[in-house]
């Protein structure tokens, strides 16, 4: 299984065998910047630069949590996720 994020603003997850794209998740509005699995590999985290950090459900494929910058001027460019899975950190840049 591997993930990409694009400068179209998609998270997509891919079959590492067959090359092919499974799933893609099209809810940031703006390129994505970094994407990482969770520890547990039951989610993935992706930080975009419209301003929003979002975790994906590799079970139900589907958007489950939404973070949301301090103000609209600011664009996430890093995530990491903790070795427990509890806590998500972004790096951003703006006001």
């Amino acid at each position: 299984l591997m993930c990409t994020g694009g400068q179209d603003g998609k998270v997509k997850l891919w079959n590492t065998l067959s090359g092919f794209c499974f799933v893609t998740f099209a809810d940031h509005s703006a390129p994505v910047a970094a994407v990482e699995f969770t520890p547990q590999a039951n989610a993935v985290v992706s930080a975009s630069l419209d301003g929003t950090v979002r975790a994906f459900d590799l079970l139900r494929y589907r958007n489950f949590r939404t973070f949301v910058g301090p103000d609209a001027a600011v664009q996430f460019g890093s995530v990491a996720v903790d070795p427990g899975g509890e806590i998500v950190a972004a790096g951003g840049r703006g006001s």
